[in-house]
């Protein structure tokens, strides 16, 4: 079935009709290293973008390739929804996922052929409430912002709207918040064993040491995950503090626990020292006095935090931050120079009326961070995940889709508009519905989306 015909019936008719779509969600590639030189650039997007509209979409610079609903990724006909999204090439065969979060688990996607993409696996969700059973669904805060008001935020027992995937080693790493849940690890050169029918799949190992996360943050350079958002856990992480849980994941299968950081000092909401998200590499930025030492930017409710975890039995606080009128410090992600840190707020544009804004940080001194501007965009939407990629920010804007940024201005607190695709197209308004995030990755240039009401999208930017 072709993608025009599937994104037509979704569009278009009856909702009965809808589920038709999901039999023959099928293809081949006999070829899987077929555009290993670079061919796939090549490919004529189906949607193009023309005169402001892919598809039924409105679109800059952005080509739309395909687009599944959340009954082709799910086969579950009401009730579940969409969260983060990962991507993982097979070094083997050149392939590309898409790791997609639902509410009930994780499904994998090939978008090798991107304008045909074929459901492979899915993951169940897990459940650790027999080891966690003395823990009271009213003592589970977790994080309560965003969806947590809302009918797409499950209960203690169902499982919860947040899901976050990274990989490391050719393994998926899953977290999930509002739940006792572990980090899941899946060994994913299990997806080369898809012949044509849909594999449900099972976990290679859980680590049950903590119970919920509402976000992993992977070193892939180091070999440590650190789960943020932490907030019931045998160790490290409880309603009084969670910061960073820090787990050795360099023997993927056997994840073992290897430290906690907090630091309490954190303006917060949810809890003392709770980190929300984070980004930890090996430095090697501009400042000579932290090189080659393990440093996680961590989004920290209200403040910037930067922490040396170098020595996991003593982190470090290097630095904390916070600016007059942030109001939730969610995600941001370094320039690649490590210059420079791009930071979404996602409370600003409610609790104050005003347009989205991405914060600048100036962090070329790790020890004395600075706050020079904003961008601010076109729309009320509330902005959540960022990643940067070359010159370009790649930024999930809710209501407002992909927001895709030239960076090239930023040491002047200058970003520039240059593409967008927007999966809601009839509302910018500041509520937690459309694009959840975004994976720009893909060496192909693909680009994939995760919409909480309406599903995947699958998109190439033209930069």
């Amino acid at each position: 079935m072709s993608s025009l015909f599937r994104i037509s019936v979704f569009l278009c008719v009856p909702a009965a009709l809808v589920f038709l779509t999901a039999c023959e969600t099928s293809s081949t590639n006999e070829n899987p290293k077929a555009f290993s030189d670079g061919s796939k650039d090549q490919i004529e997007a189906p949607f193009p973008c023309e005169d402001g509209k892919a598809l039924n979409y409105d679109c800059s610079n952005v080509d739309l390739f395909a687009h599944l609903n959340i009954y082709e990724l799910s086969e579950t006909q009401s009730g579940v929804y969409l969260n983060d999204i990962w991507g993982w090439t097979d070094p083997e065969t050149e392939k590309e996922y898409a790791l997609v979060g639902l509410t009930n688990g994780v499904v994998f996607v090939d978008i090798s052929e991107p304008a045909e993409p074929v459901v492979v696996a899915r993951l169940p969700e897990s459940n650790l409430r027999s080891k966690y059973n003395t823990i009271l669904p009213t003592e589970y805060p977790a994080c309560n912002l965003g969806l947590g008001a809302t009918e797409r935020s499950k209960t203690i027992s169902q499982g919860s709207s947040w899901r976050d995937i990274k990989v490391y080693n050719d393994h998926a790493f899953v977290v999930s918040d509002a739940q006792p849940h572990g980090m899941q690890v899946l060994d994913l050169t299990k997806l080369r064993d898809y012949n044509g029918e849909v594999m449900t799949l099972e976990h290679d190992a859980l680590y049950d040491r903590l119970a919920s996360a509402h976000n992993i943050v992977i070193n892939e350079a180091s070999g440590f995950a650190y789960a943020t958002g932490v907030t019931q856990a045998e160790v490290c992480g409880s309603r009084d503090g969670s910061g960073l849980h820090m787990i050795n994941i360099q023997d993927p299968k056997n994840p073992t626990f290897a430290g906690c950081y907090i630091e309490p000092s954190t303006s917060y909401a949810i809890a003392p020292g709770y980190v929300h998200d984070a980004q930890c590499i090996i430095y090697d930025g501009p400042d000579s006095d932290h090189t080659g030492k393990e440093v996680c930017f961590n989004s920290a409710e209200g403040d910037v935090l930067i922490s040396n975890v170098s020595d996991k039995e003593n982190p470090i606080t290097i630095s904390l931050k916070g600016q007059a009128d942030m109001q939730y410090s969610h995600q941001g992600w370094l320039t690649e120079d490590r210059s420079y840190f791009l930071m979404n707020d996602e409370l600003d544009e409610r609790n104050l009326m005003r347009n989205t804004k991405t914060y600048i940080w100036d962090v070329r001194d790790l020890d004395e961070p600075k706050f020079i501007g904003y961008y601010e965009h076109e729309t009320f939407s509330i902005d959540h995940n960022l990643y940067i990629k070359g010159e370009y920010v790649y930024q999930a804007n809710y209501n407002a889709g992909l927001q895709i940024m030239d960076i090239s201005n930023v040491a002047n607190g200058d970003l520039e508009r240059v593409a967008y695709f927007d999966t809601q197209p009839t509302s910018d308004s500041s509520t937690f519905d459309g694009t959840w995030s975004n994976y720009p990755y893909f060496e192909s240039g693909m680009v994939v989306l995760s919409d909480i009401e309406t599903g995947l999208f699958i998109v190439r930017p033209k930069l």
